[in-house]
């Protein structure tokens, strides 16, 4: 399975799904805190809060892939994962388009 740099299928499709899950909580996050910013609510701290929670969320993340998987399946992970992670901005960004010609 050198073609597939040693994960299988069953292990693209798992790093595609959890790239796509962490992506869109991540991207979802930040269209929350856009839309935190515009309306001003609530305290001010939380805005830098919720940067240092999405940064600490994304090094979880890369320390338990790092830990968990064999060393030569990390970087064929992390590239799905990439990818899946890229999908999710993309549908993200497409909804923030469409709520905003909406509104």
């Amino acid at each position: 399975m050198s073609g597939l740099m040693g994960m299988g299928l069953v292990g693209w499709i798992v790093a595609l799904v959890v790239g796509f899950v962490v992506g869109g909580v991540f991207f979802l996050s930040i269209k929350a805190q856009v839309g935190y910013v515009l309306s001003r609510k609530g305290p001010p701290w939380l805005v830098p809060a919720l940067m240092y929670g999405r940064m600490f969320f994304v090094g979880a993340i890369l320390v338990v892939v790092a830990l968990e998987l064999p060393r030569e399946n990390i970087p064929a992970a992390l590239f799905a994962g990439v990818i899946g992670s890229l999908v999710a901005r993309i549908l993200v960004s497409r909804t923030v388009k469409k709520s905003g010609t909406d509104g």
